[in-house]
């Protein structure tokens, strides 16, 4: 049995990995979310082989004392419950492509929160992984939260204007499922990287989010409509689909 820790888990990817976490009888998983407190963090850490460590705050509308709680100081919690414990656990820390630029506080505690883990892992040998994320897409992201894609698809299907302010504009994104499988695989593998890249990473425009998205609408009843050679559309559409399927349940 291995008991793995899931910081974040009622949000987005959170939810999608305890849901794949599940489906293998030899994992005991542990939940950590705001709710909770730091008696409790302590005790859920102690039990743990494994922590994900997912939990962040992301808003943008945030204050920097929100950033620098979610992102620094809940990761250094973590970090002193296992030094004081004299405990080795693996951390895989979700981190984001912001902490390379920090032109932003979220950029700038993603940061900070980067180097507790890596010198946590320095210090104790144990290994980590510090998982550096584009934008993340797929079925269950909430609209009018922090994604683009939820919140387009959402306004698609219900009506909604998408305001597009310039269609140049380059995106990359990494759709959830992909990532949760390579999440998984940290646990079986033995990985000797720090930093890690998502291994499927789209590029592509807002002006080519809008005409996918508006191509599936007029679409989504279509049986024969399919695609064909272009991995990412494919992806978008099954997230545009659950989508819809729930709206219209």
């Amino acid at each position: 049995m291995t008991k793995i820790l899931v910081t974040g888990s009622k949000g987005f990817i959170g939810q999608n990995l305890i849901q794949k976490l599940k489906q293998n009888a030899e994992n005991i998983i542990l939940e950590f979310t705001r709710e909770n407190t730091l008696q409790e963090l302590e005790k859920l850490v102690l039990l743990s082989d494994f922590i994900y460590h997912i939990a962040g705050e992301v808003r943008p509308k945030s204050s920097d004392a929100e950033f620098k709680s979610s992102n620094i100081t809940l990761t250094q919690d973590i970090i002193n419950i296992l030094r004081q414990n004299n405990k080795k656990t693996s951390i895989l820390l979700v981190s984001s492509i912001h902490a390379q630029l920090q032109k932003n506080e979220y950029g700038k505690t993603k940061r900070e929160s980067e180097l507790l883990v890596e010198n946590y892992a320095q210090e104790s040998n144990a290994k980590c992984f510090i998982y550096r994320l584009p934008h993340v897409f797929g079925e269950g992201c909430k609209p009018n939260y922090n994604s683009v894609i939820s919140t387009w698809i959402y306004n698609t299907i219900n009506g909604l204007e998408v305001n597009v302010f310039d269609n140049s504009i380059k995106m990359h994104y990494v759709y959830i499922q992909d990532l949760i499988d390579e999440f998984i695989l940290i646990l079986k593998q033995e990985k000797e990287e720090l930093y890690i890249n998502p291994q499927n990473i789209y590029a592509t425009t807002l002006g080519k989010l809008v005409e996918y998205l508006n191509e599936f609408k007029n679409n989504i009843d279509n049986k024969q409509y399919s695609i064909k050679d272009n991995n990412f559309k494919k992806k978008l559409f099954q997230t545009y689909r659950d989508y819809w399927s729930k709206t219209n349940a």
